[in-house]
């Protein structure tokens, strides 16, 4: 069933649930890994973020459709430069992600030979229907993605969920964040969005003149979280749906209260918005 999407244009299904995830082995993450997901909120923990970062990033090139090249791969001179600048052929990565739609469940699998894919298949769950290669990857294309936030994000401070577009979604959107960072203690927030969807804090010093605090460390891990949260709940009231938010939570700077107070609001309000929230 071919639907039009909010951003114009056509697409085939919309991913609503991310059902489970596995992989053979990455490089911080280097061990066999495996873990199903709740249908509306799920904690990954991983000894530190930058495991959590290269798993986040694999999951985002499972459902990339321009790194499958299975001749990049494989030819000589490839292998021989690789070889030559980085000292030794990188080790295969096969990763498999299971994941629902309205009307049918697939399973997507992909081996990749460093960044790029040299293999990949989609199938459709019940059925024969198999995909592979680069038929797989055209199919790919026709889904609406779930939204990860990567390594290359994690000190970004934009909306990569859900822009403002209007002054009510942006004063909407402060109000979500803000009332939660209340609930777990975060009395002095002092949270701003502009109209780029660029979140910020503003300097206790020049709170007169209003001058915004310009670096990347101005939200605190707990607000970088809470700000995807209101975004993830905002996009659901709008469009009635949310693809699935896998999102960084780095906890090495949070006591055991803190971390626990964030991750059980998170809890709560993934299931009383229907949200797949899923925090590394």
């Amino acid at each position: 069933m071919v639907i039009e999407s909010e951003y114009g244009g056509y697409i085939l299904e919309i991913i609503r649930t991310i059902t489970s995830v596995s992989h053979s082995g990455l490089r911080r993450m280097w061990y066999p890994f495996s873990t199903e997901l709740d249908r509306n909120n799920s904690v990954i923990s991983a000894e530190n973020y930058y495991e959590i970062a290269e798993f986040f990033d694999m999951i985002k090139s499972m459902f990339a459709t321009n790194n499958h090249s299975p001749q990049q791969a494989i030819d000589k001179n490839y292998k021989n430069s690789r070889e030559f600048l980085i000292g030794g052929e990188r080790k295969k990565t096969v990763c498999s992600v299971v994941f629902k739609t309205d009307s049918n469940t697939y399973i997507l699998k992909r081996c990749f030979h460093g960044v790029y894919s040299i293999e990949a298949s989609i199938k459709k769950s019940n059925s024969s229907i198999i995909y592979y290669g680069e038929d797989a990857i055209k199919m790919l294309s026709k889904f609406q993605k779930p939204f990860i936030i990567s390594e290359g994000s994690f000190g970004e401070t934009n909306s990569p969920i859900l822009k403002p577009d209007s002054d009510f979604s942006r004063s909407s959107l402060l109000a979500l964040t803000n009332t939660w960072a209340r609930m777990i203690g975060l009395f002095d927030s002092k949270l701003n969005l502009d109209y780029n969807g660029r979140w910020s804090m503003l300097e206790d010093n020049e709170a007169a003149s209003q001058r915004i605090f310009a670096s990347q460390e101005s939200l605190s891990p707990h607000l970088r979280v809470l700000s995807h949260l209101s975004q993830a709940v905002m996009r659901k009231r709008r469009y009635g749906k949310c693809q699935p938010v896998f999102t960084p939570f780095n906890v090495d700077r949070l006591n055991s209260f803190e971390a626990i107070a964030v991750l059980d609001l998170i809890k709560n309000v993934s299931i009383e918005e229907n949200l797949q929230f899923i925090v590394g």
